[in-house]
């Protein structure tokens, strides 16, 4: 069992708590609306949004853009789930964005070299030029 697998009973109950995802005229939005990522809701946000990925029937080369911007508190877990955030989009063809980040949780990123798995998007008018 791969760390993000979630029983069909939890992802039936739980999942829109945890993200608001929406589908763009040039890629995915998907926004962290919990305050804290942790050990419970890390699994719960990748699987919604790996679904969310793999299910998108979007052209090569769109966007994923994750907007962290609810986000106050990122524990190992929800770092991890970032790293695995990234390597979906990879593999779902779409170009990854980090979008909504505050100083602290960017000077984080940039510690642990995550920053450098995303491009950051820091204003509202990169973001509507990159999802459309």
């Amino acid at each position: 069992m791969t760390p993000y697998t979630l029983h069909t009973s939890n992802r039936e109950t739980n999942l829109s708590q945890f993200v608001s995802i929406e589908r763009c005229g040039r890629g995915i939005l998907a926004r962290v609306v919990c305050p804290t990522v942790g050990q419970r809701e890390a699994p719960i946000i990748a699987a919604e949004i790996a679904d969310a990925l793999e299910n998108a029937n979007m052209p090569k080369g769109s966007s994923f853009v994750l907007d962290m911007s609810g986000v106050t508190l990122l524990t190992s877990m929800g770092l991890g789930m970032c790293v695995d955030l990234r390597k979906r989009a990879d593999a779902a063809k779409f170009k990854p964005y980090l979008s909504g980040t505050s100083r602290s949780l960017l000077d984080l990123f940039r510690m642990m070299k995550i920053d450098r798995l995303y491009t950051v998007v820091h204003g509202r008018d990169e973001l509507g030029a990159i999802l459309g």
